[in-house]
Parts: structure tokens; C-alpha cells; sequence
């Protein structure tokens, strides 16, 4: 038995709907995964070195590292709930957080993007100055001739870049699946602009309440004999 409703999956089955939350969802965690650990990987390779209160540069650097792991603890989060709603599609409380969190991830996943290119961009700018604030030399041409540094003074300048490199990408990409699952959600919600095309494929409901439903019709249907 279905719904009285029908769902409006944009022209593709149900089933066929349910693999695209999944497969979006499951997209979503990995990608939420990978940055939390580039994040991590930066924080300890190169940030926890440079933290300087005083220091502008590196405050930004930090500020931006911590936006970057908030947003991939949403972008886990908005992966795990679309995936529960691939499996309960029915459920309109389900829709609406699935819904919120894709939208709330796209927008911290794009201002953390935005905020590691003004990183990459300053450090290309000071030539990585913030990066080597710790050391005793004030030039760059001395790294040779002047270790005397907490940490390998040859190393961090390229293993900064290459971490937001990497941070940059997976912003970008799950940005775009968050939007992705937001639009799914939209389009269970039925709500404008992405209103879409009604499909002829209800929504089928649990076993048990079909098998409920079939008992009552059953009883309403044949009188009862005794």
C-alpha cells in the first residue's frame, strides 16, 4: 500500500532516488573525513609552530584551520543524516534536517574555501614570513646557515601550501555535494523554485503498516461470520 501522496523525485523511481541519497551521502562523509584529517595534518606539521596571538598572519592561519574543521564535522554530519534519509524517506522532520545541515554545510564549506585562498594568496605575498616568525633569522636566504628553529624551517613553507592545496579542493567538492543533497532534499520538501516534475512512483511505506493497512481493509471489506 502507498502513500496518498506521491513523491517528487524528478522523474526517477524510488529506488533510483534512494541510491542518489546514499551515494551522496556517503560522498558527503568521506569528504568530511579527508579534511578533518588534512586539517589535523596542518595543525601539527605547521600551525602549532606559528599560533602567535600578536601575529595577524597567523591568527588568520588559525582562525581558518579551526573554520576548517567545524566544517567538516558538519559535512559528516549532513553526510550520515542523508544517508538515514535514503532509508526513511517518508519522514518530513528527516527531510527538514537533511535539508538544513546541506545548506549549513555548503555555505561554511564555501567560507572555508574563501578563507584558504586569502591563506595561500598572504603567503605567496610575505613570501611565508608568518611561517618562520619562531625562528632567530629574519630572512629566508638563511635557512641554511641559521637552523635554529623549532621545527625544519626548508619544509614548512611547502607543506603549508601543499595542505591548503589539498584543504581547498575538498572545500570545493563538498561544497558542491552539500548542494547537491540540499536540492534532493528541496525537492522532497516540494518547495519552490526547484519544484521539479512529479514522478508516478509513490513512496511506499513500511511492511508492518502495509501489512496493518491490508488487515483493516480486510475486516472492513467481509462481514464477519459466526
Amino acid at each position: 500500500m502507498a502513500l496518498p501522496h506521491l513523491s517528487p523525485t524528478g522523474g526517477l523511481s524510488v529506488g533510483d532516488f534512494r541510491k542518489v541519497l546514499m551515494k551522496t551521502g556517503l560522498v558527503l562523509v568521506v569528504l568530511g573525513h579527508m579534511s578533518f584529517i588534512t586539517a589535523a595534518l596542518l595543525h601539527g606539521t605547521v600551525l602549532r609552530y606559528v599560533a602567535a596571538p600578536h601575529n595577524a598572519v597567523a591568527l588568520q592561519y588559525c582562525v581558518v584551520n579551526i573554520l576548517s574543521v567545524t566544517s567538516a564535522i558538519v559535512v559528516i554530519t549532513a553526510g550520515i543524516a542523508t544517508i538515514v534519509l535514503s532509508r526513511y524517506l517518508p519522514s518530513i522532520p528527516l527531510r527538514w534536517t537533511v535539508f538544513g545541515s546541506s545548506a549549513a554545510c555548503a555555505f561554511l564549506s564555501l567560507t572555508c574555501a574563501l578563507g584558504l585562498l586569502v591563506s595561500i594568496a598572504v603567503t605567496f605575498a610575505t613570501q611565508g614570513q608568518a611561517l618562520l616568525a619562531n625562528c632567530t633569522f629574519g630572512s629566508p636566504e638563511l635557512l641554511a646557515l641559521s637552523p635554529d628553529c623549532p621545527f625544519d624551517p626548508t619544509r614548512i613553507y611547502s607543506s603549508s601550501l601543499c595542505l591548503w592545496g589539498i584543504a581547498l579542493v575538498l572545500c570545493v567538492a563538498e561544497s558542491v555535494f552539500a548542494v547537491r543533497s540540499a536540492q534532493l532534499a528541496h525537492q522532497l520538501l516540494e518547495l519552490r523554485p526547484w519544484w521539479g516534475k512529479r514522478s508516478h512512483h509513490p513512496i511506499p511505506e513500511s511492511p508492518e503498516t502495509t501489512e496493518g493497512h491490508n488487515l483493516l481493509s480486510c475486516t472492513s471489506a467481509e462481514p464477519l461470520t459466526l
